[in-house]
């Protein structure tokens, strides 16, 4: 009996070191959707570092670290990683509400920068469909009613049809019935959708603000375009070499101040390229009691003129050599050279490209774009194989057997139209290749073009969508102009009149244009910035890609 008992005292003896050890070294786990919560805590707080933290707690093979992953990105406009990591998320059943609200809602955000409107809509309506509360769901119906408003009607009926939800059909014919100001179609939308999202109290609300608001529109507008009123253009007018472009600013802000019905008075100021007359000239143009401006055009002048006060809203059309204006009244509308490049970069990495040769013109401009691009490429984590310049004094095929020794993923071509035509029968045709605006001399049916197929570049919608029907409007105003340049600057001047006129009337208050230069967005601080589309040089000619 005494040698059983101590051989269990022996027996638990041993047995305790273990299951200390096991107690030791299990972990106290928290579950993937606690911490997931966590993590959306910190990007409703928009703590990026906070919410990046969590996710490293989540264990890298769940759903909800992916999930949160995506919607990391999404808040950081990484929408490329957004969509990679998100979209094979719609298809997992196991998500807790908070989640699929989430991973729908982060798919919206991204749809809108597409801009895809349909498709943001559908993830919106489909994110209500998790939403638990009251002030959850008002402000999704805020987010829908946002992106809804900024379509035209033409927009809007487009995408009615493509959708037989019902609730995606309910909000388009809402949208439709407030942007068409139908108090009667209003009164009646919710006997049509009864039981949609917005018919408790959404609808209700629009059909009491609509007349204060359409009163306060129809104010502002009185104010702003009553034709009494004055538009300054401040442009190099006295500047034999800029006169054209100019000119070809001025018919485009003309053409798309008659679009708009607009009757104020336009009045040009002409400069002369001297950054030291500007603010005189500026002045000027305030003593003459003009209400808005746009100009001046060149770096310099814009330089200076952010140097002073500016007393009413003025839209430049270069940018400053400093870093950033700051200048209240002062916004700058421009498509730097940097930011077309970087936008090049983004399109060639999204296509898989991770090396890249560089073969460049002998001007100024094409080591310009040489630098941008290899800063941008390097940057985003690319790596240049080599760079390549074809000079007078250059062997060509020399060139042409060091790309052949060094292949890389793909070619960026640094040059204008003249020099890309002489340097690409030297390039591999096989290897992808890409070049910046300069390439496209703005006639899409060129037989000296020819050289060019299978080149891919950035440009202007106006360039590459000839036949669109929401320009179709303008297109006789700019049919005297030559192709090309002065296209592009009627394009800026016909863009700055929509962007000037927005500023003017509804400051600080954000907005998306889809302009004859780009996708134009504007934050709530005026800052301006612009998506070119992407076409590609065929037999056909010129073919549009992809529109911003």
């Amino acid at each position: 009996m005494i040698q059983r008992l101590l051989a269990l005292l022996y027996f638990t003896w041993m047995l305790l070191p273990m299951q200390v050890m096991a107690a030791t070294t299990v972990p106290n786990t928290v579950p993937p959707e606690t911490r997931f919560h966590e993590g959306m805590v910190c990007l409703q707080t928009r703590n990026i570092d906070c919410a990046t933290l969590v996710l490293n707690r989540i264990p890298s093979q769940s759903a909800y670290a992916k999930l949160l992953a995506g919607n990391i990105a999404a808040a950081q406009q990484d929408f490329d990683s957004a969509f990679r990591l998100l979209l094979p998320l719609k298809a997992n059943p196991s998500l807790n509400n908070e989640a699929a609200a989430s991973l729908h809602a982060s798919l919206a955000l991204a749809y809108e920068q597409e801009p895809d409107p349909l498709r943001a809509l559908t993830e919106r309506v489909i994110a209500e469909k998790f939403l638990d509360d009251d002030p959850s769901r008002n402000q999704n119906h805020e987010k829908i009613w946002v992106g809804l408003s900024q379509l035209s009607r033409e927009d809007l009926v487009n995408i009615r049809g493509e959708s037989p939800d019902t609730d995606i059909q309910g909000w388009i014919d809402l949208a439709l019935a407030a942007k068409e100001q139908n108090d009667s179609a209003l009164k009646t939308w919710a006997d049509f959708y009864p039981g949609h999202p917005a018919s408790k109290g959404f609808s209700q609300q629009l059909l009491a603000q609509r007349p204060q608001n359409a009163a306060t529109t129809t104010n502002t507008a009185a104010i702003d375009n009553q034709p009494g009123g004055k538009i300054g253009i401040i442009l190099p007018f006295a500047v034999e070499a800029y006169y054209p472009a100019a000119d070809a600013i001025e018919q485009g802000f003309a053409a798309a101040q008659s679009q708009a019905k607009d009757q104020r008075e336009l009045t040009l100021y002409a400069t002369d390229g001297n950054p030291a007359n500007i603010a005189d000239t500026y002045q000027h143009a305030v003593n003459d009691g003009v209400q808005v401006i746009v100009g001046p055009l060149t770096r310099d002048e814009v330089t200076r003129l952010s140097q002073q006060a500016i007393t009413i809203p003025t839209l430049a059309l270069n940018q400053s050599d400093t870093a950033a204006s700051n200048t209240p009244n002062l916004y700058i509308f421009g498509l730097p050279l940097e930011t077309e490049i970087a936008q090049l970069v983004r399109l060639a990495q999204r296509l898989g490209m991770q090396t890249a040769t560089i073969a460049t013109g002998s001007n100024h401009l094409a080591e310009r774009m040489a630098e941008a691009f290899n800063s941008a490429w390097t940057a985003a984590g690319g790596r240049i194989t080599q760079q390549l310049a074809f000079t007078d004094g250059s062997n060509p095929t020399e060139l042409q057997a060091k790309i052949t020794a060094s292949p890389a993923d793909m070619i960026f071509l640094a040059a204008n139209y003249e020099e890309a035509r002489t340097i690409r029968p030297y390039l591999d045709t096989a290897t992808p290749t890409f070049a910046t605006s300069h390439i496209y001399a703005g006639v899409a049916q060129d037989k000296e073009n020819d050289v060019l197929n299978a080149v891919r570049f950035l440009d202007m919608p106006w360039l590459l969508k000839p036949d669109a029907t929401e320009f179709a409007s303008l297109r006789p105003s700019a049919a005297d102009l030559p192709p090309g340049e002065m296209q592009r600057w009627f394009a800026l001047g016909a863009d700055a009149y929509r962007i000037l006129t927005h500023l003017s009337q509804h400051p600080q208050q954000a907005q998306t244009l889809q302009g004859l230069t780009g996708k134009i967005s504007i934050s709530p601080e005026g800052v301006i910035s612009r998506e070119l589309a992407n076409g590609r040089f065929s037999a056909q000619g010129v073919v549009l890609e992809t529109t911003p």
